[in-house]
């Protein structure tokens, strides 16, 4: 390195401690009559960055509130983390003075931070879509998602990832061609704003670099860049197809059809709304469907109870919208998902504009402010028992979150997952009817069980499986699996080169060879193994990593009657196949394209 490069990196480095000092110091002056919010002490500059694992690490949030109380700080890395694990004290902050609470906390590693929540425009457009029943889109994608999990089972994470995608991309601009880019643009973005993901997070000072001397901060440059891109071309082809009266519904169309009243304060604000929203929706909403696959592998008693209840309402029907009031242990299911493993458990952070207290503890300035969603959801006085995945919690008299009427409870609208205040998500409804769709459609249509016995392990990571009343040949399914196989997607061969958080590593089966039998049925977790259900992401979205179960077609007629439905829709043209944006290899070593992740 040449001397000029390691002085400017010195100095930067120096510069950055020395700022990080000073803000220590402001923020370590308590008033009169204060106290300081207890906490760990940590270590000089670096603050308790050690301490916490960067595999769940909320769990160490968790355990610190135990030691310290519901309310308490974290120094972590020179920023103030304040952790609250009480549903009460989020009230009191974060929703109730709100005034002061609302900021976004600043990203180190965004150069341009261009999210936008557009109250407005986002009250304006889940309000449309809602009354309209998502344009059924949910219902649409679920039957592609049925075939896909019939034809590769094994590939499950991919394709409950793809329907949610897909539905986020028609909600946003009417068409679902764009999903495999929209999961693409949200990978990058979520690595970009996780304190585990982008370098430029845990050392900040990088992004003071210039880009040939930070590649983390040409990273971020060109991830950027794809970004508005991408939006600016999505937006392009609504008003196109709004020219030629063949737009569908979706949150462009109606920014569009109205574009003067939204008051946005730049030229893209719309197009960066309707795309942070797709974003904020593209991968998350994934999480709690692949929770519930793993939860009835290891709660196997609920399955049946779901089974008899999708029977007795939907027969030999998917569901659908209007099923919603008649299907409560459904939602309970749901509810217990987003409450066992919450797919933000670290929970939606706030920042604090100015000083404040709270019965007695000074909160400085600047603090970022986390409800801590792992422990709010684990208060044994609200859920007994709260380690258990346990359904009944909410449909049974006497459980504390028991709420009639059950046509309207149990409900995942406004529950604190989706935060607190004006921070709060304004896409809930769309994961709630994603969920209720997607997770039903599945429950309506497989068993799912953990893989049993050696001769489960001679066979494809998913097993297919019919009963004896099958009216659809295994012969036909495997033709149908093999025909799938020999089918690249664009993914296919972007992801055979780049991994990224909560992919299968492309050597994964090489490793599990190698690996001993016991360990094969579920990744290997450590420390020692405690709980195999809590292999997660590292990431802001916390989701169980890529497992393997079995997943069987309850019987033939329904896999004949999915496939006859699919077959339809295709027909119809309802269908199309996912679109590359970037040209040749996604646009590698061009100024858009895909990053490596």
């Amino acid at each position: 390195m040449a001397p000029f490069t390691f002085i400017f990196l010195a100095l930067s480095f120096v510069s950055y401690v020395t700022w990080k000092v000073i803000e220590a110091s402001r923020r370590n002056k308590i008033p009169t009559a204060l106290k300081k919010l207890p906490g760990p002490k940590g270590y000089p500059f670096i603050g308790s960055v050690p301490d916490v694992p960067e595999k769940n690490g909320f769990i160490k949030f968790a355990d610190w509130s135990k030691e310290y109380g519901p309310i308490y700080q974290v120094n972590l890395a020179g920023t103030n983390h304040v952790w609250i694990s009480s549903d009460q004290i989020a009230k009191d902050l974060l929703a109730k003075k709100g005034s002061i609470y609302s900021d976004r906390p600043h990203i180190s590693a965004l150069i341009d931070d261009n999210r936008t929540s557009a109250q407005k425009f986002a009250n304006v457009i889940m309000r449309e879509s809602e009354k309209a029943l998502f344009h059924r889109y949910p219902e649409i994608e679920a039957k592609r998602m049925l075939v896909e999990l019939l034809e590769e089972p094994d590939r499950y994470n991919h394709v409950l990832e793809s329907f949610v995608a897909r539905v986020t991309c028609r909600l946003a601009w009417g068409r679902s061609e764009a999903s495999d880019e929209l999961k693409q643009r949200t990978r990058e973005l979520l690595i970009a704003v996780s304190p585990t993901g982008a370098l430029g997070n845990k050392l900040p000072f990088l992004m003071a670099l210039p880009d040939w001397l930070s590649p983390t901060k040409a990273w971020e440059r060109r991830r950027a860049r794809t970004e508005r891109s991408f939006f600016e071309t999505m937006q392009k082809e609504v008003e196109k197809d709004a020219r030629e009266k063949k737009a569908p519904q979706s949150w462009m169309k109606i920014f569009l059809d109205s574009r003067s009243k939204w008051d946005f304060q730049y030229e893209l604000e719309g197009a960066y709304s309707v795309g942070m929203h797709g974003i904020a929706g593209a991968l998350t909403i994934a999480a709690p469907m692949q929770t519930f696959c793993l939860a009835m592998c290891f709660y196997p008693q609920y399955l049946p109870m779901l089974h008899e209840e999708l029977d007795r309402v939907c027969g030999d029907r998917l569901p659908v919208a209007e099923d919603r009031p008649k299907l409560p242990f459904l939602r309970a299911i749901i509810r217990e998902c987003l409450r066992w493993r919450p797919p933000v458990p670290t929970g939606i952070p706030h920042s604090l504009t100015q000083d404040d207290e709270y019965n007695g503890y000074h909160i400085p300035k600047g603090s970022v402010m986390h409800p801590l969603e792992w422990a709010i959801g684990r208060d044994p006085s609200i859920f007994p028992d709260p380690e258990a995945f346990n359904p009944l919690r909410w449909v049974e008299p006497g459980w504390p979150t028991y709420q009639e009427p059950l046509t309207q409870f149990p409900t995942i609208i406004n529950c604190t997952q989706f935060g607190y205040g004006r921070r709060l998500c304004q896409g809930q409804t769309v994961a709630d009817e994603d969920l209720l769709i997607g997770i039903g459609s599945i429950a309506w249509m497989f068993n799912i069980s953990k893989q049993r016995g050696p001769a489960a392990e001679n066979t494809s990571s998913h097993s297919i499986g019919m009963n004896e009343n099958a009216s659809i040949s295994q012969e036909e399914l495997n033709t149908g699996i093999e025909k799938s196989k020999s089918r690249t997607t664009m993914e296919d061969v972007l992801l055979s080169k780049y991994t990224y958080p909560g992919a299968f590593p492309a050597s994964r089966d090489e490793e599990e060879e190698k690996a001993p039998k016991e360990a094969k049925e579920f990744s290997k977790f450590d420390p020692a193994n405690i709980d195999p259900t809590l292999d997660f992401s590292t990431l802001l979205i916390a989701k169980p990593l890529p497992f393997k179960f079995e997943l069987r077609p309850r019987d033939g007629k329904r896999a004949e009657r999915v496939r006859k439905l699919f077959q339809e829709g295709c027909e119809k043209g309802e269908y199309t196949d996912s679109r590359e944006f970037w040209g040749h290899n996604q646009g590698k070593g061009k100024p858009c394209g895909w990053g490596k992740v």
